[in-house]
Order: structure tokens, then sequence, then C-alpha cells
């Protein structure tokens, strides 16, 4: 006779199968929808008119967003299809003037975009460069963590921009940067890239994962409470954790995000898409309906705190 705990783990074995034959079938639709060039969604007017973003828009359809989706998915590190898309996009946006990723004057410098490329570059199991290697230094130099109390200046490197370095920071940029610094080896950790990802991390402790620093009941944006997959800007709470749970950081300021995921938890074991990404090149499920990616990446999560 089963108890109730192997009966779950027999479950989540059920579960772990069920994605992963799912995953390996998205996989293979995404690449199959890749054209000769190694893209995606290639956009001939948007070549023609601003070339310097031509693998970034459609948005979260072209070959940057595809190949965010496809390290979220766990795709295949080997994969040449991959590695041309990959460095067709880094050849593209690395400016060599600044050292950093840039899609030119929107949003210099911007954070999201250096944080992703670091992510891929690392997911994909690529060597330390000089490239990366600067990109991260500037990041340590020059982003910010800022809770509400910040005037941006127009002078080098801000120059006014204050969706990523307004008041409070952008979240979403923070996030981005510990989710690329986060797959960098740790054998390969630079002393700059360890005193980056220690202001990331105490910059999401400060907020509790998900929660205003200021008022404390409220999340800090209503979106980052939704439960979505894939995290390309905007990640949830849940992908915060996972981020955490991948660094080893336990600290009761996890405590309030936990609850929440596990509040999230259907009678199935299961957790529901609640916020879809649009647009995608394949439709990663329904709003509503239990996702196996979200409830694969929620069990991680709550495996790893579940003594805590």
């Amino acid at each position: 006779m089963y108890t109730k705990d192997l009966r779950l783990e027999r479950k989540k074995r059920a579960m772990d199968i069920g994605s992963n034959e799912l995953r390996e079938c998205t996989i293979n639709k995404i690449l199959e929808k890749q054209d000769r060039e190694s893209r995606w969604a290639f956009d001939v007017q948007v070549a023609r008119e601003q070339p310097e973003l031509i693998y970034y828009w459609p948005k979260y359809r072209s070959t940057l967003w595809t190949l965010l989706l496809l390290a979220d998915l766990k795709a295949p590190f080997n994969n040449r299809q991959i590695d041309r898309s990959l460095h067709l996009v880094t050849d593209l946006i690395f400016d060599k003037t600044t050292k950093i990723f840039s899609l030119g004057t929107g949003h210099f410098p911007f954070p999201c975009l250096n944080g992703n490329i670091l992510y891929l570059h690392f997911y994909f199991k690529k060597p330390y460069t000089k490239t990366i290697d600067s990109t991260i230094t500037f990041f340590n130099s020059y982003q910010r963590f800022d809770d509400g109390d910040y005037k941006t200046p127009k002078s080098f490197p801000y120059y006014s921009n204050t969706a990523c370095y307004g008041k409070h920071t952008c979240y979403w940029g923070v996030i981005s940067l510990l989710r690329g610094l986060s797959f960098i080896p740790k054998s390969q950790r630079t002393k700059n890239a360890k005193y980056l990802l220690e202001k990331c991390i105490d910059f999401i402790l400060c907020h509790e994962v998900c929660f205003s620093s200021h008022k404390k009941e409220e999340l800090i944006h209503s979106d980052i409470g939704a439960l979505s997959f894939p995290n390309l800007v905007k990640a949830d709470y849940l992908e915060i954790l996972w981020l955490l749970a991948r660094e080893r950081i336990k600290d009761r300021k996890l405590s309030r995000a936990l609850k929440l995921l596990q509040s999230k938890m259907n009678d199935n074991g299961y957790w529901e898409l609640e916020r879809p990404v649009p647009n995608l090149i394949v439709s990663m499920g329904r709003k509503g309906f239990t996702n196996e990616f979200i409830t694969e990446r929620a069990h991680e999560v709550l495996d790893y705190y579940k003594h805590y």
C-alpha cells in the first residue's frame, strides 16, 4: 500500500514523462519553422527600415525570442541550427564602442537584452569570451538598484532612460541579469560576475521575490503574480524562485512567494497558465489550462524548499 508521499512521487514521474515528450515535440516544431538563413519570423520591412532590429521584431516571435523559448524548453546544447541562429544575433547586436549588446539608442543600456544574451550564451554552453566579460564588467559598474528615489541623468550611460533606470530600477531588468549570471558555470564566474549576481539577489530579497518594498502587501507589478511560460522579459514569481533555488538561496524573505506558489497548485498537483505570452512561434498553452512546463518548474522549486 502506497503512502501519500509515494503516490505523489509516482504522479510526478508520470508528469516528467509527459513533459519530456511534449518538450521534444515542441522543440522539433520550432526548428522546423526556421528558414534557410537560420532565422525565425524574418520581416523584410523591418530588415529594410531598421536592420538593427531584424532579430528582435516581430516581438516574441523573431529569432532572439525563439532562442529564449528554446532555452526555457531545455533544448539540446549542441544543435547546429540553434548555434547558427545564436551567432547571427550576437554578431549583429554587439556594440564595439560601448562593448555591450545594444539595439541602438532605445533603452540604452538595456539590462533585459544583455541578461538574455548572457542566458543564451551560457545555457548553450558557449565559452567565456572578451565580449561576455566586457558586458558583465559594464553592468557591474553601471547597473542601478534604486527603490523609488533616483533621478535619471541625461549623461552617459543612462541618457534619460527612465524605462530601465527611473525612480525605481526596472525589476525585469534585474531579473534578466540574474538569469544570465546564474547560468555561468561557477568555475567561470569572475569577481565582477559574483558582485553583480550578489547585488541582483539582494535587490530581489529586498522585495521578498515579488512584493513592493513600500506597500508590503502589494505585488511589485500585477504581471509578476501571474504564472507564465516562457519567461522572456516579464518574469513571474515562479521563475524568480527557480533562479534563487539554482543559486541555493535560502532566506525567510522567500516564504510569502513560496506560499503563493503552493496556493496555486490544483488537486491533481498541476499549475495553470495564467498569463500566456502572445505571438510566440508556437503556442505554449492556453490560459486557465494546466501547463506541464510551469508544473515541472514549480515542483523543482518546492522540492528544493520542502524542508525549509
